[in-house]
């Protein structure tokens, strides 16, 4: 019988959402069940929000919504940072939600220097045009185009755009590294909508196989508005209502936001006998790509893998669990299959009926996309902290297709405390991140365990562990190289040294 992986502790957190600055406020927005969603401000998009709107469905170039949910009333403060301050404020606004939330976080976790060489970063991103990186391509491409085309003098741009806002992919968590002074190497993934929990779940494996000793995870997102927003019109995914109301009957599509969300990672005995402030315990996580699933259609059985594969990590099932926070986004066809994969997880038997709480953030914030898990497990963390069971918002009757009356389920509708089972039982969640293709992500968390006291040993031996010895094998090859079509062909011309041209 397999050890039951160690559990990981959340020991840093931070956030920056849409009317949400602050982790208390956010919670503030929570409780009382208020909506971020509002109109454009002026001067966000390159054109007038007038310019680009049209009420038809699919109009080529024009969005038939003008609201989403933005981070306004936001200056960056680069002091303090391992970062020349000219440049940090030269960066996208993309990255100063990353670094802002990574302070946070950081600030609450106790690394000293030996933990911050060993501390990695996975970052959920989303790899799309940027106001930073559409800036440096408009100066670098508009003048050849007024030249060329025009046989106009090119301009020249009043001010220079700092040419490492091109690097939208690999540079975020590159800063990261550099601003706080790790160790443990950076990446950046871009898994779509499920970005945030997959960095997370990353994250876990680098602490379980001892490759690290502190991990920074969790997702970002602030792409140019005005091209997200035109995206998900052209694909008819948009509320045009611009409210965004998960399982309601009237959802009628998602609305676009953006922040960053960022969480400091350790394994649970190195911060239990560190003394870190616990502030949750991912004990299980699962993955999966739906392999046929299309780009907008949902399929059950994809994220049931997902969701199968973390309770199976952890050890528990699924009726263990108080309140989901969903994927949800407020779109008619989606969120009832969301709730017919979760039904089918909990079987016919073993649950009362409306036991479980069900939540979705987006109905507070709009979707986050690359970041919406991470605001997802921001708002779980504070439930536990605040003992409550946060609201839904945008919520009057339930969508008739989620078929909700006869299942274990109801969506939580006022704040309301969250009682334990019993004493010994700490409070669950499980959180579910899907995107595009059916890129699928469910992790389980609970509340703090009663902190042991500083100095235990148990996890003396896990601390500075190596990663498995176990082989692994390679057990299928192919290869492709210009003129070189197949493995054959590749192996003749190296192993017979003939030269291609």
């Amino acid at each position: 019988m397999s050890q039951k992986p160690e559990p990981i502790a959340i020991v840093g957190a931070g956030g920056i959402f849409p009317d949400a600055v602050t982790p208390a406020r956010f919670w503030e927005n929570l409780v009382a069940r208020r909506c971020a969603a509002k109109e454009v401000p002026a001067g966000r998009w390159a054109i007038s929000a007038d310019a680009a709107f049209d009420p038809a469905k699919g109009a080529a170039d024009k969005v038939y919504s003008k609201k989403a949910c933005f981070v306004s009333d936001f200056v960056f403060d680069p002091s303090g940072l391992a970062l020349d301050a000219e440049w940090a404020l030269s960066l996208d606004p993309a990255f100063h939600l990353a670094l802002h939330a990574a302070r946070t976080a950081m600030a609450a976790a106790k690394l000293s220097s030996a933990d911050k060489a060993r501390t990695g970063v996975v970052l959920g991103q989303l790899v799309l045009p940027t106001d930073g990186a559409a800036a440096w391509s408009r100066e670098q491409l508009l003048p050849a185009f007024e030249r060329g085309a025009l046989g106009l003098t090119p301009r020249q741009p009043s001010s220079r755009v700092n040419p490492a806002n091109r690097y939208v992919a690999g540079l975020p968590g590159g800063v990261l590294t550099k601003a706080f002074g790790l160790g443990g190497g950076s990446w950046t993934l871009d898994a779509a909508c499920a970005s945030s929990l997959y960095a997370l779940k990353f994250a876990m494996e680098e602490l379980r196989a001892g490759r690290a000793d502190a991990m920074l995870a969790g997702g970002m997102a602030r792409p140019q508005s005005l091209y997200t927003q035109m995206g998900f019109a052209q694909l008819r995914a948009l509320s045009p209502s611009g409210i965004p109301s998960p399982f309601d009957a009237a959802a009628d599509g998602l609305v676009v936001g953006e922040g960053a969300g960022l969480f400091v990672l350790k394994r649970l005995s190195d911060a239990q006998r560190d003394g870190d402030r616990i502030r949750g315990v991912l004990t299980g996580g699962g993955l999966s790509n739906d392999v046929g699933g299309s780009l907008l259609a949902p399929n059950t059985v994809g994220q049931l893998r997902a969701m199968r594969a973390a309770y199976q990590e952890s050890g528990l099932s699924p009726s263990q669990i108080d309140f989901i926070e969903c994927h949800a986004t407020g779109t008619p066809t989606g969120d009832p299959i969301e709730i017919a994969s979760l039904k089918a997880l909990w079987g016919e038997r073993g649950w009362t009926k409306g036991q479980c709480a069900l939540g979705s953030v987006k109905s507070n914030i709009g979707h986050l996309l690359t970041a919406a898990g991470s605001a997802g497990l921001m708002k779980v963390l504070l439930a536990f902290e605040n003992e409550t069971l946060p609201p839904n918002a945008n919520f009057r009757e339930a969508n008739p297709s989620a078929g909700l009356a006869d299942s274990p389920f109801h969506v939580q509708t006022e704040a309301a405390p969250w009682i334990k089972r019993d004493a010994k039982t700490p409070r669950r969640a499980a959180l579910s991140a899907f995107g595009f293709g059916g890129i699928n992500a469910h992790l389980i968390v609970e509340e703090a365990p009663e902190r042991r006291k500083a100095g235990s040993k148990s996890s003396q031996s896990v601390r500075r562990s190596n990663p498995s010895s176990v082989p692994v094998a390679i057990v299928g090859m192919d290869a492709r190289f210009g003129v070189l079509n197949n493995l054959r062909s590749y192996q003749e011309a190296v192993l017979g040294g003939v030269e291609q041209e």
